[in-house]
C-alpha cells in the first residue's frame, strides 16, 4: 500500500515569480526550484524571495534542490537559501552556470561536488526521491520537467514548457517521452499556469527570427533590440541576423552579458568574434552596421534600456533615425514602468517597435492554454495541481483539467501544504511562508525596516533636535528638518513645530531624560497632523549638556 506525501508551496502560487515547491515523504524532502521576484515600486528593494524558514527548520531532510531551469524566478532565491542551509543542487548545466555565478556574487562558495548536471533520460537518486528528467521547449536553453518516483506514485513536474518545435539550438518538448510516461500512470500532475488565459500560441520563435530580420534590414541607422537576458535562443538568432545584415553586435547590461559568457562556455552560443563591438567602442562604430542588443526590458532602475531612454548611458546614446526593437512581453505590473520608458525613447527620436505593434517580434516561453491541455491529454493524471500563477490563473488551469476529464483537483496558495495520497488530494497544514525583501547591494531588509521606507515615502520624515540643560531646560532653540512632508513649504512651519517642541519641554521639564524624546515625538506628529493631514516619520535626537 502506498504511504502519502506531502507538498508544501513556498512561492509561486497565488503569484507571478518566487517560484519554490518542497515535496516531503519517508526520508526526507526535495525542493523544486528557489526563485525570485522583482518590485513594482522603488524602495530600494532589489528582489524578494521565499521565506525559506520552514525549510531551514528541517535541517538535515532536506536532502536536495533540483532546479527546472535558468530563469531568475526559479533559480533567484537560491543564495539566499543555501545561505542558511548546506543542501546539494541539481540542475541543467545552464541553470547551474548561471547560479554559480548568482552563489559568487553573494560570497557564497559552493563545491562542485555540491552541483550535479542532469541531463534528460537520466535516472536520478535524491535522498528517497528517484526524478527523471524530461525535455521541455522553454523561453531559455535546457528546461526540464521531471518524473519524481515517490512513495504515492508518480508526481510529473511541468517546470515552464510549451510545445514550439521551431527554437533555435535546443531539442523540442520531448512528446513520446510524455506519452510513455503517461502510459505508466501519473498520480499527480503539478502543471504551469503562467499563460492560461490565452487560447493558443501566438506566433513561434523562427516567425520571430523572420520578423526581426526584416525589421533591421529596412532600419537605416542603429538598431537596438530588447531582449529577456535569458533567451538564449533568441541571441542565437540575432547573432544570424547580424551575421546575414552586415552587422555588428554589441551586448549592453549586466544581466544579459553574464547570460552570453555562461552560453558561450557551454558551447550553446558560438558568435563570431570578429563581429563583436564593445560597449566603449560602439559609439564610434557607422550606425547602419550596428546591432546592440541590451537588457532591461522591463524598466529596470539602472538597466542598459533604462539608462539609454534616459540618455545617461555611459557609451552610448539614442540619436533620432535609431530603431528599438522590444522583443519581450510586458510582465504584469510593470506596464507604467515600461510605457514611460517607451516614450523617452521616442523623445530621443527612436521608433520604437513592439509586441502591441508588431506581434511577431515576440513569443511567449509559456505554454499557453491549448498547450496545458495537450499535456493533461499526453500525461493522463489522476490528481492535478495547478502551479506558478495567480489564484486567477490557478483557478482557470483547474477548470481546463476538469474538463479535460481529471476528477482529482485542488487549489491552493503559498503555505497551504497538500497530502497526496496516490489518488486523492486534501488540505493539510499551513506552514510559515511568504517573502523577504533584499535591498540593492544585496542585504535583506526586515519587515520592521521596510515599512519605515513605506512610511517615508507616504508621509515624510521630521527630524528634531533638542538641547537640554542638566535642569531640564532649553539650552538652545530646537533644531526641526522637515523632508518630504506634504504642504510644507512654508517656513513659518517649522518654527511652528520649534515652538510646540519649546512647550513640550517646558511642561516635561520636571521629567524629562527618558520619556522626553517620546513626549516631544508626539508633540511634533499632532503638530505636523494639523498642517498636512498625516502623521509623518519623526526622528528626535536628545542631547543633554552640562
Amino acid at each position: 500500500m502506498r504511504k502519502s506525501i506531502r507538498l508544501v508551496p513556498l512561492g509561486g502560487l497565488g503569484e507571478i515569480g518566487r517560484n519554490c515547491l518542497a515535496i516531503e515523504q519517508r526520508g526526507g524532502i526535495l525542493v523544486v526550484d528557489c526563485g525570485s521576484s522583482f518590485p513594482h515600486d522603488d524602495l530600494g528593494i532589489d528582489l524578494w524571495h521565499a521565506d525559506h524558514s520552514w525549510l531551514v527548520g528541517q535541517g538535515s531532510r532536506v536532502r536536495g534542490v533540483l532546479l527546472t531551469h535558468g530563469h531568475e524566478d526559479h533559480i533567484g532565491g537560491l543564495p539566499y537559501l543555501l545561505s542558511e542551509l548546506d543542501v546539494p543542487v541539481w540542475g541543467p548545466a545552464h541553470a547551474l552556470g548561471v547560479a554559480r555565478r548568482r552563489l559568487a556574487e553573494s560570497g557564497i562558495d559552493t563545491e562542485e561536488s555540491r552541483m550535479t548536471t542532469i541531463e534528460p533520460g537520466g535516472h536520478y537518486a535524491i535522498g528517497p526521491f528517484s526524478v527523471e528528467p524530461v525535455q521541455v521547449s522553454h523561453s531559455v536553453i535546457d528546461a526540464f520537467a521531471f518524473c519524481i518516483d515517490t512513495d504515492a506514485g508518480f508526481v510529473f513536474h511541468t517546470g515552464d514548457f510549451n510545445f514550439d518545435t521551431s527554437i533555435t539550438g535546443n531539442p523540442p518538448t520531448d512528446v513520446a517521452r510524455l506519452e510513455q510516461i503517461g502510459d505508466s500512470g501519473v498520480g499527480l500532475l503539478l502543471s504551469d499556469s503562467t499563460n492560461v488565459e490565452i487560447p493558443d500560441r501566438q506566433g513561434s520563435e523562427q516567425g520571430v527570427g523572420e520578423e526581426l530580420e526584416r525589421l533591421v534590414r529596412e532600419a537605416s541607422g542603429r538598431v537596438f533590440v530588447a531582449i529577456f537576458a535569458s533567451n538564449i535562443h533568441r541571441l542565437i538568432l540575432l547573432g544570424q541576423i547580424a551575421e546575414r545584415t552586415g552587422r555588428s553586435l554589441c551586448c549592453i547590461g549586466r544581466s544579459l552579458e553574464m547570460q552570453v559568457q555562461v552560453a558561450t562556455a557551454l558551447g550553446r552560443l558560438k558568435w563570431k568574434t570578429d563581429r563583436l563591438v564593445g560597449a566603449e567602442e560602439a559609439g564610434d562604430w557607422p550606425r547602419e552596421r550596428l546591432l546592440v542588443i541590451v537588457g532591461g526590458t522591463q524598466a529596470e532602475r539602472n538597466s542598459g534600456l533604462r539608462r539609454l531612454a534616459s540618455g545617461d548611458h555611459r557609451w552610448l546614446a539614442v540619436q533620432r533615425g535609431d530603431t528599438v526593437i522590444m522583443s519581450s512581453r510586458t510582465i504584469p505590473g510593470n506596464e507604467r514602468a515600461v510605457r514611460d520608458m517607451q516614450c523617452d525613447l521616442l523623445r530621443a527620436g527612436a521608433r520604437v517597435i513592439s509586441r502591441e505593434t508588431h506581434p511577431d517580434v515576440h513569443t511567449s516561453g509559456h505554454a499557453a492554454r491549448s498547450e496545458q491541455r495537450r499535456m493533461i491529454d499526453l500525461l493522463r493524471p489522476l490528481a492535478f495541481m495547478p502551479i506558478h500563477g495567480t489564484l486567477r490563473h490557478l483557478l482557470a488551469h483547474a477548470e481546463l483539467a476538469r474538463a479535460a476529464g481529471v476528477r482529482e483537483l485542488l487549489v491552493v496558495e503559498d503555505g497551504t501544504s497538500v497530502r497526496f495520497d496516490g489518488r486523492t488530494l486534501r488540505r493539510a497544514e499551513q506552514v510559515a511562508h511568504g517573502k523577504r525583501a533584499v535591498a540593492l547591494g544585496g542585504k535583506p531588509i526586515s519587515a520592521q525596516r521596510l515599512q519605515e521606507r513605506c512610511e517615508l515615502a507616504r508621509c515624510g520624515a521630521a527630524v528634531v533636535t533638542v538641547v537640554v540643560a542638566t535642569d531640564g531646560t532649553l539650552a538652545a532653540p530646537p533644531m526641526v528638518s522637515l523632508r518630504g512632508i506634504a504642504a510644507v513649504g512654508d517656513d513659518g512651519i517649522a518654527a511652528k513645530v520649534g515652538a510646540a517642541v519649546a512647550h513640550t519641554v517646558k511642561r516635561h521639564r520636571p521629567h524629562s531624560g527618558a520619556r522626553l524624546p517620546e513626549a516631544v515625538r508626539r508633540a511634533v506628529a499632532r503638530q505636523l497632523k494639523e498642517f498636512c493631514g498625516k502623521r509623518p516619520l519623526v526622528d528626535v535626537h536628545l542631547i543633554e549638556v552640562g
